[in-house]
C-alpha cells in the first residue's frame, strides 16, 4: 500500500494543478466587457440647418480620478468603500471612451461634424473648447449612478473663459441583477445629460 500511495501521489498533484488552471481559465473566459454609448439620433438642441450654423468644438481634455483609471468597473458599497468588479471590465480605456462619447454627443446635439478631440487639434481655431474634470462616476450603495463633474467652456479663438460649472447628476435606482448592463446604460444616459448641458451652454454663447 505505501508503494501504491507513492506511485499515485504525482498523479494527484497533476490533477490538482490541472483543476486550478482550468478554474482560472474558465473564470477568465467569463469576463464581460462594457463600453459607454452615445445618445441616439434626433437628440439635437437645434434643428438641422437652423441655429448658430456649423459650430466647431474641440474637446480639449477629460480627466478622471485615479480610482477610475483601471480596467475593472468600480462601484461604491459605502461612503468610503469602493468595489472592483474583477470580471466586469471596460472594453478599453474609460477616459478615452468618455472623450469619444462626449464628442459624438456634441456632434449630434449641435448638428455639426466639426468636432475635434485632443491630441488631434483642428487646423483652424475652433469656436469653442471644452474641458471636463470628473470627480465621481459610479453606482452607489443606493443603486443610483452619480456623475459629478466640473466642466469649462472657453472661446476657441481667444481662449476667453465663458462658463465654469459643477454639474451633479444622478440616475433613478437600478434594479439589481447579475450583470452591469443597467448600470452602464445609466452611466451612458448621465453622460448624455451632461453633454446636453454643455451643448446648451455652447448654443447660448454662440451669438456672443
Amino acid at each position: 500500500m505505501p508503494g501504491l500511495f507513492l506511485r499515485t501521489r504525482p498523479f494527484l498533484v497533476i490533477a490538482l494543478v490541472s483543476g486550478l488552471v482550468f478554474g482560472c481559465t474558465a473564470a477568465k473566459s467569463s469576463t464581460r466587457f462594457y463600453v459607454l454609448s452615445p445618445m441616439g439620433e434626433g437628440a439635437g438642441l437645434v434643428s438641422e440647418g437652423e441655429g448658430p450654423g456649423a459650430l466647431s468644438v474641440e474637446v480639449m481634455s477629460v480627466h478622471l480620478p485615479q480610482y477610475l483609471e483601471r480596467p475593472q468597473i468600480v462601484t461604491r458599497s459605502g461612503e468610503n468603500r469602493l468595489e472592483l468588479a474583477e470580471y466586469r471590465q471596460w472594453g478599453g480605456n474609460l477616459r478615452k471612451n468618455m472623450t469619444r462619447v462626449l464628442a459624438k454627443n456634441l456632434a449630434l446635439l449641435l448638428h455639426t461634424p466639426r468636432i475635434a478631440m485632443s491630441p488631434y487639434h483642428p487646423p483652424d481655431p475652433p469656436d469653442f473648447r471644452v474641458e471636463l474634470e470628473v470627480m465621481s462616476f459610479e453606482r452607489g450603495p443606493d443603486l443610483r449612478v452619480r456623475l459629478s463633474a466640473q466642466w469649462r467652456l472657453s472661446g476657441g479663438k481667444d481662449g476667453r473663459p465663458l462658463v465654469t460649472r459643477i454639474s451633479e447628476l444622478a440616475s433613478p435606482a437600478i434594479e439589481p441583477g447579475p450583470g452591469l448592463d443597467s448600470t452602464i446604460a445609466a452611466m451612458s444616459s448621465l453622460l448624455g445629460d451632461l453633454s446636453r448641458i454643455i451643448g446648451q451652454a455652447i448654443v447660448e454663447n454662440s451669438g456672443k
